[in-house]
């Protein structure tokens, strides 16, 4: 498993070193996103995350591509997860969007 190589609170990052809230980013969606199905009880965000971005720790990209779950425990059985995709893509519209929010 790859460790943890992205910091995506780094835009959120105040000069007193404090670090302001977090707001929800809507990941746009994309032809080249995936999809699973979930099985409460086996599916896990970080294991979707590992398989298809080779690291877990971007489980939150996958969580803010499904808004209508506060967490993956929100999620019913047999629900169709939207996994973006392309990572590269994906992290490029996060910052995109996260400047954007920031900046209103």
């Amino acid at each position: 498993m790859a460790g943890y190589d992205y910091d995506r609170y780094a835009l959120l990052k105040n000069a007193d070193g404090s670090i302001s809230p977090m707001p929800f980013v809507p990941i746009p969606e994309r032809p080249s996103d995936k999809y699973e199905y979930w099985n409460v009880g086996f599916s896990r965000l970080d294991k979707m995350a590992e398989k298809y971005y080779d690291n877990a720790f971007y489980d939150f990209f996958i969580l803010y591509a499904n808004p209508e779950y506060i967490s993956e425990f929100d999620i019913p059985d047999g629900a169709l997860i939207r996994i973006p995709f392309p990572l590269a893509q994906v992290k490029s519209d996060y910052e995109t969007k996260l400047e954007s929010i920031i900046n209103q």
